[in-house]
């Protein structure tokens, strides 16, 4: 079982095109998995049935963790915060 803060750490890794679903709450060490989404741009049935959450896309994450670019004290902890606040209250 991954954690978000575990994916967040490999976000350049993954393909653009994905999408990362966790568990709610969501916090650093939730329960989290890396899916492709439908055709027609949903979460899958899979991801659902198995309690997973949409947060963001593997790019939009990208993009937020460019803030940090310049931080090189910024904790993954702290980076994932600032992805679970943005998928909250800016998505």
């Amino acid at each position: 079982m991954a954690k978000l803060l575990d994916l967040i750490a490999e976000i350049d890794q993954m393909d653009r095109g994905d999408v990362i679903c966790a568990k709610p709450e969501w916090r650093p060490d939730s329960e989290a998995r890396v899916f492709r989404l439908t055709e027609d741009y949903r979460v899958t049935d899979e991801a659902k049935a198995l309690g997973y959450e949409y947060l963001l896309e593997v790019d939009t994450i990208r993009r937020i963790l460019e803030e940090f670019r310049s931080r090189s004290d910024a904790s993954i902890n702290e980076k994932c915060e600032r992805i679970i606040h943005y998928a909250t209250y800016d998505a």
